[in-house]
């Protein structure tokens, strides 16, 4: 288990999002970047606000998905990697 596991994520505020044709664009207000999710980024990242912690949110996606906890929770932490990196997540 890493450091991540154990903290609480919060989306940045000025963030907008809209679902697209089972694709989500989040659109960053400041700097006017745009990030593009599939489906399952997407349920991510709505799932967020509710689940803000790995384990709760790889709780989610299994029993939402019937799929390999071990895979999920590895895909999960390295996708809040990448959303943090763009400044999309933060730590709070």
């Amino acid at each position: 288990m890493t450091k991540l596991q154990h903290q609480t994520l919060v989306r940045q505020e000025n963030i907008e999002t809209a679902e697209l044709d089972g694709e989500w664009v989040l659109l960053n207000i400041e700097t006017h970047s745009i990030t593009k999710l599939n489906e399952l980024g997407g349920s991510i990242w709505s799932l967020l606000e509710q689940y803000p912690t790995i384990p709760e949110l790889t709780d989610q996606i299994v029993a939402e998905y019937g799929v390999d906890r071990v895979m999920v929770e590895q895909d999960i932490e390295l996708f809040v990697t990448e959303l943090i990196g763009v400044g999309l997540l933060q730590y709070a």
